[in-house]
């Protein structure tokens, strides 16, 4: 079973997140913020990570910096963010992320991305700060 975990401090975001994917068939893990996320990581191996950009504690961009080691394959991630800064977009590109999901969303548009990032999860992939 894919096992995905949610990081998002917005607790309604959080919980609909988790309903819909559970109703998916995924196993869903949670953490309010980016500090639990990276202990849970530490702990346990997940297929995806759905990581909200902006948290207090450790921003999302703040838990990919930790996590993304050159020459070391990437945890797969999916970004979740109501900000389109395009900035941001790329930051998380070159920093291993493979795709992005835009508050508000719907069940369905949630759904079509996590199948998609779960694909490129499953690619080789080597990521290096600064490439792509």
């Amino acid at each position: 079973m894919t096992s995905i975990l949610i990081v998002e401090d917005d607790e309604n975001i959080r919980e609909l997140s988790d309903y819909i994917l559970s109703q998916a068939g995924y196993q869903v893990f949670k953490a309010n913020n980016g500090r639990d996320a990276l202990d849970m990581m530490r702990q346990q191996r997940f297929n995806l990570i759905l990581l909200d950009v902006h948290m207090p504690i450790m921003s999302g961009l703040d838990v990919l910096r930790s996590v993304a080691r050159p020459g070391v394959p990437m945890l797969p991630v999916l970004m979740v963010t109501a900000n389109r800064n395009i900035d941001t977009v790329n930051e998380a590109m070159l920093l291993g992320c493979v795709g992005y999901v835009v508050k508000p969303f719907t069940p369905e548009g949630l759904l079509d991305r996590t199948p998609s990032a779960d694909r490129k999860a499953q690619e080789p992939r080597r990521v290096r700060r600064g490439q792509p």
